[in-house]
């Protein structure tokens, strides 16, 4: 019987503390009809040497050295340089369980499904906190389908009982793709520079292409936060354009499906959360902190999508931060997002 080659897509940069646990988490896979492609994105560090030791040792990696391009850059010439009939993607500094792949294709195959997607792990220094998206199995048909969809644009009705869950499923990792897919409709990641997150809109074109999917109640990814706390914690000067920016593109995209509208409406209204506490550590005074959000709450685009947002669903602390965003409360916002960026720091 053929066995499908699944192409494991791995950008590296600057992770040599965390590398060796990735890679060998790959190559130890139950399912052994892989290729492991490793883009090494101009480290500066010994992320090369490395990968180069593992090259050396295992003929399934296959080692690209480029210039430092960035993440999305680095997962393109991953793509670009696949032969796999599926394909996934892992960050270096994260890991996943032997089984992964094994689970993944049994699922893919039996159901014939577009995309497989599963649970996680976050992973802190001293401490795990598995996240659950999918509590069963789950196929989605063509039908069904259209719920996975709404919740990867912007969560819908009682999917809004916690909009702090509005990117639950939009990394780019804990899925399997099919390869034609991605190529047949050259669906390529866009660079963090422009649209400020790059696997939110790739995951919004290749859903564009997808009748179903196959959800599995398995935490298969650890994603090693300690890693990227330091990173999310940097207040970013271009995000309020940046995520306009994306907000555009992922308009254009769902242009055509008529049951996104609501979905690409509230992922602008739920994205004030982030755009807040983006704001609540600029490095700037309370005066100008003030400024900024009141901007944001009497731009056109947010007081439509603010209106439109359905609030029942959602619990007493977030109805009062939609309240007041609604109504261009400013202090009330304010004072709830330093609440809720101090909370994010508690682990």
């Amino acid at each position: 019987m053929n066995t499908p080659l699944v192409s494991i897509v791995i950008p590296v940069y600057n992770v040599e503390r965390y590398l060796r646990r990735c890679l060998d988490s790959v190559m130890i896979q139950t399912y052994t009809n892989i290729e492991i492609i490793c883009i090494n994105d101009g480290s500066p560090d010994g992320s090369g040497f490395i990968l180069r030791e593992y090259a050396a040792k295992d003929k399934r990696i296959k080692l690209i050295e480029t210039e430092n391009q960035g993440l999305s850059g680095a997962r393109n010439v991953g793509i670009a340089n696949s032969e796999g009939d599926f394909l996934m993607f892992l960050d270096s500094d994260d890991w996943i369980d032997n089984n992964t792949v094994e689970e993944a294709m049994s699922g893919i195959l039996e159901h014939n499904s577009d995309i497989v997607l599963w649970n996680y792990i976050k992973e802190y220094s001293n401490t795990s906190q598995p996240v659950d998206v999918f509590f069963e199995e789950s196929f989605f048909d063509k039908s069904s389908f259209k719920v996975l969809h709404q919740q990867l644009i912007g969560l819908t009705g009682e999917q809004l009982r916690n909009p702090a869950h509005c990117d639950s499923i939009s990394t780019a990792w804990g899925k399997l793709y099919r390869s034609d897919l991605i190529t047949n409709n050259c669906i390529r990641f866009v660079n963090t520079s422009i649209v400020g997150t790059e696997d939110l809109l790739f995951n919004a074109e290749y859903f564009n292409y997808c009748q179903t999917a196959l959800a599995l109640p398995g935490r298969y990814n650890h994603y090693r936060k300690q890693n990227s706390e330091s990173l999310a914690r940097q207040y970013k000067p271009l995000l309020y354009e940046q995520w306009t920016e994306l907000q555009k593109r992922l308009k254009g995209i769902c242009s055509n499906k008529e049951y996104l509208i609501v979905s690409v409406s509230n992922r602008t209204a739920l994205s004030l959360i982030g755009l807040g506490i983006n704001e609540a550590i600029a490095p700037y005074s309370i005066t100008t902190k003030y400024k900024h959000i009141r901007d944001i709450l009497q731009n056109d685009r947010f007081k439509k999508a603010l209106n439109k947002i359905d609030i029942s669903y959602m619990p007493l602390h977030w109805k009062f931060f939609f309240f007041s965003a609604r109504n261009c409360l400013t202090i009330a916002i304010i004072g709830l997002v330093y609440v809720i960026t101090a909370l994010k720091s508690i682990h």
